[in-house]
């Protein structure tokens, strides 16, 4: 049985070389997993992750998961705060969070070992484009960040849907990310007819920042932000309501941490609010419910019920049948807000995935009988 292993590097070459068509079977392996969670029975067999911060400050998160061909955890190491006058220049130029996923067969031969820095954030916003994918307008996108998870929401999105779009803006504090961010993605050979810009986010600027978001078509949110990256008002005026938008918030993971005013998700899924016509049963869009309910801030700050919940797997699941048409409708041109914060089976899915199209592309270290 071959072992592969699949460095950061390599990941970076792997995906940054991915085709269209290679997106769509991604998102279709990722979609088919999340129906298996959400509605084949998969749910109870995936482990509780858990968490162990040592006296040091050491942080290691172990997410453990099982699907009906493999089995695996992926390890995140978060190192603790550093003090700038005693670390050397090499100590600061560490990331400060370093993971990796290790997949199994269902008898518990490894197969391989991928850095999963590059892959977390690839799969993060392979889920968001999941609904994303559906949309009918996509001209004007506004992508709150601008570290990895940004880069891959731009990239996914303009891989599946670059002919529709023609603007993106990145909303960012940092000046110096968010141009590094701008100028990776033109060196990555940006389409031509899409306009890239940047806005620097400052507080003296919300009026501009409205009529930003006004605008959007999409809106991508991937900060660990730990309050609201722009007022509930913002989409709730006369003018906003004119248009809907595809909303999605992976950034936050905390109960502390929330990039959504809680007021406008308690407007989402209020059968009587000024949204309700642009949402579908009063719905939010999740990767997993319970996941949500405890780590999601925003969820938990607006006293989101589960019955105001709807997981993406039981999209996919539903999405075709013969009663979907409103279902359609929404996800196509309605008001779509999906909130994530990663499970276990994402990972697994899309790593063992990508691991076959490492093989096929001869790409990664491939050790026989290890």
């Amino acid at each position: 049985m071959t072992f592969v292993v699949l460095s950061g590097a390599d990941l970076k070459q792997l995906l940054r070389g991915l085709r269209p068509c290679d997106v769509e079977s991604l998102a279709e392996v990722l979609g088919q997993a999340l129906v298996q969670y959400s509605c084949r029975d998969e749910r109870q067999y995936q482990p509780e992750r858990c968490v162990v911060t040592r006296p040091g400050g050491q942080v290691s998160l172990f997410m453990p998961a099982t699907t009906e061909q493999s089995i695996g955890v992926k390890i995140v190491g978060i190192r603790p705060s550093l003090d700038p006058t005693s670390v050397s220049p090499d100590e600061k130029l560490m990331p400060a969070l370093q993971s990796a996923l290790t997949i199994c067969d269902t008898l518990g031969h490894a197969v391989g070992i991928l850095n999963a820095a590059e892959l977390t954030a690839f799969r993060t916003a392979l889920g968001s484009i999941l609904l994303y994918r559906y949309r009918h307008a996509t001209e004007n996108i506004v992508v709150f960040g601008a570290g990895k998870q940004a880069l891959w929401h731009i990239r996914l999105a303009v891989l599946l849907r670059g002919h529709n779009i023609r603007r993106i803006t990145v909303v960012n504090r940092s000046s110096q990310r968010t141009q590094d961010l701008v100028d990776s993605l033109r060196e990555s050979g940006l389409p031509s007819h899409i306009s890239l810009e940047a806005f620097g986010g400052q507080e003296s600027a919300a009026n501009l920042l409205e009529e930003l978001l006004v605008s959007a078509d999409v809106i991508f949110c991937t900060t660990p932000s730990t309050r609201p990256l722009f007022p509930a008002a913002f989409l709730m005026s006369e003018n906003a309501r004119a248009k809907t938008r595809f909303i999605s918030a992976i950034g936050s993971y905390r109960p502390d941490m929330a990039e959504i005013d809680p007021e406008l998700l308690r407007t989402v899924v209020n059968p009587t609010g000024l949204l309700s016509d642009q949402v579908w049963n009063g719905r939010i869009a999740v990767d997993s419910r319970d996941g949500c309910l405890q780590e999601a801030g925003e969820l938990i700050a607006g006293g989101i019920s589960a019955n105001q919940i709807i997981e993406v797997g039981q999209i996919e699941n539903s999405r075709m049948g013969s009663e979907s048409r409103g279902m359609k409708q929404w996800l196509e041109s309605g008001l779509v807000f999906y909130k994530s914060v990663g499970i276990g089976i994402m990972d697994m899915a899309v790593g063992s995935k990508l691991m076959q199209l490492a093989q096929s592309k001869g790409i990664g270290t491939h050790l026989e009988s290890f």
